[in-house]
């Protein structure tokens, strides 16, 4: 809506968890280079937590992405929301098992044991990447447990990475115990966060800076250094710049676009016409 007024090819700040938007802070960098060690010291589980909208699911993507250029297979799993049967039926149908709808909890541990006993004799490599293991229901963390009994008998073939936003109270001693390392995704400083906000708008064509020094500062202080926060008070300080035909963005329209993400909507702030006029 925005795009042509500013003189951007795209919107800069969406949400979308597109790779090409990944940007590599040394937090990220930081946490690659753990995740990579996980995979080629042949590490039982790692731990990959940090704040909600730090980026870990993109980072886990990005992971993805640099594990086919090695021998090892990977895949990412969701797994919010779901209890043991869900969990292990997932597992099964992603590594093309083939279970059927209908296959109970023990055909479906049957087949992965198979499936993991078959690995260990090749001496193949498995990574399992598991996202919001702390959304999951209690009764799959004794089953992340005995996969990695089961994966890793004689020989290390299974790999797990579970990245969580923190750690439940009933999930710390398990998952303390079967952790082999620790990767966590901290928030940006104001330095990082400037660097990220530029980034992105000359990803997507911007030559010039749209963002006071006040501004940054704003933003910064606002969003706590979380990226997913900074993309949406810049995606509407935009937008709030663009209603009012301004050539820069200073701290006060951050303040206003703050008021209205807490629905506190101000006077002078008119965000709500511009997105009616849509």
């Amino acid at each position: 809506m925005y795009c042509d007024f500013w003189n951007l090819t795209q919107a800069p700040f969406n949400q979308r968890l597109d790779l090409e938007y990944f940007f590599e802070s040394e937090i990220h960098e930081e946490a690659l280079a753990r995740l990579l060690y996980i995979a080629d010291e042949q590490k039982k589980c790692g731990i990959f937590s940090g704040p909600a909208g730090t980026g870990k699911t993109l980072t886990l993507k990005v992971f993805e992405q640099l594990l086919k250029r090695t021998p090892h297979q990977s895949e990412l799993i969701d797994l919010i929301g779901l209890g043991e049967e869900e969990f292990i039926w997932q597992v099964c149908a992603s590594l093309r098992l083939g279970p059927s709808f209908e296959t109970k909890l023990p055909q479906l541990w049957r087949q992965l044991t198979d499936y993991l006993n078959g690995l260990q004799l090749t001496q193949g490599r498995q990574i399992l990447l598991l996202d919001h293991v702390d959304q999951a229901r209690t009764e799959c963390i004794p089953a992340l447990e005995r996969l990695l009994h089961v994966g890793n008998q004689q020989f290390p073939s299974l790999s797990l990475v579970l990245a969580l936003d923190k750690m439940n109270l009933s999930q710390a001693d398990t998952l303390s115990r079967i952790s082999d390392l620790s990767i966590e995704l901290d928030r940006f400083e104001q330095e990082t966060t400037e660097s990220y906000i530029t980034s992105r708008l000359s990803w997507s064509g911007c030559q010039t800076d749209l963002f006071s020094a006040a501004a940054y500062q704003e933003i910064q202080s606002v969003s706590q250094g979380i990226p997913e926060k900074i993309n949406q008070i810049c995606d509407l300080a935009l937008l709030a710049g663009f209603e009012q035909s301004l050539s820069t963005i200073d701290a006060d329209v951050v303040n206003r676009v703050c008021h209205e993400i807490r629905g506190m909507p101000v006077s002078r702030n008119r965000i709500s016409e511009a997105i009616q006029r849509v």
